[in-house]
């Protein structure tokens, strides 16, 4: 819903996701999903990319950045 209110293709978007629901949504939706574990011992398998935090330079080589 927020890509359309954005006008942008999901396709076209990252979603930061911390929970299994949360990244099967996201991935439903057509979105590359990074997803960052907000707390030990959660396991994100259907993220495209799983970080230990945002700030890992991982995620900027994920995203070509």
């Amino acid at each position: 819903e927020t890509a359309r209110l954005l006008d942008v293709v999901p396709e076209r978007t990252v979603a930061l996701e911390d929970s299994p629901n949360g990244v099967r949504a996201a991935r439903a939706a057509g979105m590359f999903v990074i997803g960052v574990p907000s707390f030990d011992g959660i396991e994100l398998p259907d993220a495209h990319f799983v970080a230990d935090s945002l700030k890992s330079n991982d995620v900027r080589r994920a995203l070509n950045l």
